[in-house]
């Protein structure tokens, strides 16, 4: 069995706080791949840029130095820490500075909201590191920590922030790199007194430094708490709000759903709910726990038509225009151009408008719907312009729900 000694960690964290040439040349790659893979979107490029970063060593060489109650190298570690950090950050900020590609991509976005559960992986990922650091051979621990615990990544996406100025992303990264700082430190400290524990040393770490890291702990932890809760208790109210959708409405295509604070809006095609129908679909809340929640319920819809005015105020809210919807596929926008053009041709004096829109049923399908707008001279045709419409789009392989909108609804 593989022996773990005081003696191999010392060694093993010393030999990592030199300030040399080749450290700061591995730092330099590995801060431009991480650039490059945050900008990019490419999570296997940023994920390369964590294995080879040498940020580790010296948060590592902070937490054996409080552990060990040593000033000398403390200060070593910090001063190479805040070196490192100083670098990535300003090298963060001029690439994307300059960068062509200035939208924030996911992996960008996915740095800017840290929860408890970074600090479990922080600590116990630090933790798993000491131990490794503690053997004569580390196996391949050291490069899953690294990138379990996520050090380039979010302190290059603080640069992203300063060079667009946006607080929430300096904020946020910042926080989620402080969180994976302090507690790959702590975990180190805490295995490192293990250790000396362990070996029989004694230990010199006060008890007022003892108190001090559990309050800086505490200070640190609260705000990724109640990110933590709120994450939980979102995803608990769209499970419930899924629910009460699937069995109260699923006669109902669902053309939009959000939760705004303690607002559900939800907007609707299908069979028009009268003014009782909706109370009672508010009162049902209670039975998903969301009694405390109100419900604001649109009905594009009156009657058999579609509401113009509501139905152009969804497409504007959708991101979508007046013809074909840019998520769909090119197939799909063959087809759907198809039935547009098949319909105009056959009806060109009756329709003076046709609208095309994507929703999903409660099984969250995604379907077509062809909102039909008629002029003075369709009116008494909506009925057969509605039916050979549907034919069409059934000819060209589009699942699509059709809507009639009549000249006299203009004003809806």
């Amino acid at each position: 069995m593989q022996q773990i000694s005081t003696k191999t960690l010392n060694m093993n964290v010393q030999k990592d706080l030199n300030f040399t040439w080749s450290t700061q040349a591995i730092l330099f790659c590995a801060i431009i791949i991480a650039f490059i893979g945050l900008n990019v979107d490419s999570a296997p490029v940023v994920i390369g840029a964590m294995l080879i970063s040498p940020l580790m060593a010296p948060i590592v060489g902070i937490g054996y130095g409080l552990g060990n109650s040593n000033p000398k190298l403390l200060s070593k570690a910090a001063r190479l820490f805040l070196i490192q950090v100083t670098i990535g950050i300003i090298g963060a900020t001029i690439y994307f500075f300059i960068s062509p590609l200035n939208t924030a991509s996911a992996q960008l976005l996915a740095r800017t909201e840290p929860t408890l559960w970074d600090v479990l992986i922080a600590f116990f990922g630090g933790f798993a590191g000491v131990i490794s650091s503690a053997k004569k051979d580390g196996g391949n621990v050291v490069p899953g920590v690294a990138i379990a615990t996520a050090l380039m990544p979010p302190l290059c996406t603080v640069g992203y922030g300063i060079s667009h100025l946006n607080a929430s992303f300096i904020l946020g990264a910042g926080y989620l790199f402080l969180i994976n700082a302090f507690f790959i430190a702590l975990a180190t400290a805490a295995g490192t007194i293990f250790f000396r524990i362990r070996s029989g040393e004694r230990l010199n770490v006060s008890l007022r430094q003892q108190v001090l890291i559990v309050i800086i702990s505490i200070i640190i932890v609260i705000p990724s708490s109640i990110s933590a809760y709120t994450i939980v208790h979102n995803s608990f109210v769209d499970t419930q709000l899924s629910q009460f959708i699937n069995e109260k409405l699923s006669n109902q295509y669902i053309a939009k759903q959000n939760v705004d604070g303690k607002n559900i809006q939800i907007s609707v095609i299908g069979q028009r709910l009268s003014a009782s129908q909706v109370e009672q679909l508010q009162q049902s809340l209670k039975q998903y726990h969301l009694g405390d929640y109100q419900l604001s319920l649109t009905q594009l819809t009156k009657g058999n038509y579609i509401t113009p005015k509501e139905f152009q105020d969804y497409m504007k809210q959708s991101d979508t225009n007046d013809t074909i919807q840019t998520n769909t596929n090119s197939a799909d926008n063959a087809s759907l151009t198809n039935v547009q053009n098949d319909i105009v041709k056959k009806y060109p004096k009756q329709i003076s408008n046709i609208f095309v829109g994507q929703v999903q049923d409660k099984a969250n399908h995604t379907i077509s719907l062809i909102a039909i707008q008629l002029s003075d001279n369709g009116k008494g045709k909506a009925t057969e312009i509605e039916k050979a419409a549907t034919k069409t789009a059934a000819n060209n392989n589009v699942n699509a729900v059709v809507r009639m909108m009549t000249p006299s609804q203009q004003g809806d």
